[in-house]
């Protein structure tokens, strides 16, 4: 899944880079946005593999419009 989009009056989810790979069990989101009126969720990278057991969170940012949380 190249690219995934879903847009609703107040918000946006986009999916820029999806890959599922059945060879080694990996999983990368390269990024993920939701955007509201007073909020905004960003994942950079997100990677899970089962080769080895570990999951692994590379950035997470929660944003609103006061500050970051």
């Amino acid at each position: 899944m190249a690219e995934f989009k879903s847009q609703s009056s107040n918000r946006r989810v986009q999916i820029a880079e999806f890959k599922s790979q059945s060879s080694n069990r990996r999983v990368q989101i390269a990024e993920f946005k939701s955007q509201s009126s007073n909020r905004r969720v960003q994942m950079a990278e997100f990677k899970w593999q089962s080769s080895n057991g570990r999951v692994q969170m590379a950035e997470f940012k929660w944003q609103s419009l006061n500050g970051r949380v």
